[in-house]
């Protein structure tokens, strides 16, 4: 059996040196010649992913998702294949994780984004003493794009991106910008945390549909984990490829 965390730690380390600049955009692939074979998910990887030791069974998942982020299109073939055949319980639910998390790098649900927040409005007073409108965050929900990008309750939204708020509904632009931006869009906020100024980066998430089926009087919804929406969607995605083989088998 393959045997060798040092072995394992010098090749994500050569993995991650072979993606240094390269960055995996939601819902674009890397390109393929027609023809061009499929990348094989390296065996030694495939071996320690079923090692006795679970912190050698986890690094070898992560070299795994930096091996994959090189070449989403092939690598979600490859590991698709691999998950399919696998017959050692822990690769095959190893290797799952990992063709999840591409699949949801590589195809976001379509829609509206998402930060996670519940807000008011509030003022604060800038360096020239003048008040100015802004959005007081009250909630973060567990999971989110904001709970990620570590927003907190109490922080002051007092700006996104290029949008500054000098107006006295702070939280509709705030929402209405949010809502203009897709899923995997990235936003800048900027935050006052006490007397400290942040810039936060976020990586907005799909809007769930809950959302929009409260009127303004009606009860927050419980909203499903983030968790639970990216699995809801990753078998979708496995029901799409079944049938789509099964139609292939056919012809």
């Amino acid at each position: 059996m393959w045997n060798g965390y040092g072995v394992l730690s010098l090749y994500l380390a050569a993995v991650f040196c072979q993606i240094v600049g390269v960055q995996a955009q939601g819902g674009e692939e890397a390109g393929r010649a027609e023809g061009e074979e499929l990348s094989e998910v390296p065996a030694e990887l495939i071996t320690a992913l079923a090692h006795e030791k679970f912190k050698e069974r986890h690094a070898a998942q992560k070299a795994l998702m930096a091996w994959g982020r090189k070449d989403l299109g092939g690598s979600i073939e490859s590991l698709y294949r691999l998950y399919r055949k696998a017959e050692n319980p822990e690769v095959r639910l190893r290797s799952r994780e990992v063709l999840k998390s591409l699949v949801i790098i590589q195809q976001p649900l379509p829609g509206q984004g998402y930060l996670g927040i519940q807000m008011d409005t509030a003022r604060w007073k800038n360096g020239e003493g003048v008040i100015q409108p802004a959005v007081l965050i009250t909630d973060v929900r567990e999971g989110t794009a904001a709970a990620v990008a570590k927003l907190k309750a109490d922080d002051l939204i007092i700006g996104v991106d290029q949008v500054v708020f000098d107006d006295l509904a702070p939280t509709r632009r705030f929402a209405d910008y949010i809502r203009s931006k897709k899923p995997g869009d990235e936003i800048t906020l900027k935050v006052r945390r006490g007397m400290e100024r942040l810039e936060l980066t976020a990586s907005l998430r799909r809007r769930p549909a809950a959302l929009d089926e409260i009127n303004q009087w009606g009860p927050l919804p419980v909203l499903p984990q983030e968790s639970k929406m990216d699995e809801d969607y990753f078998q979708e995605w496995l029901r799409e490829r079944t049938a789509k083989e099964r139609k292939n088998n056919k012809g």
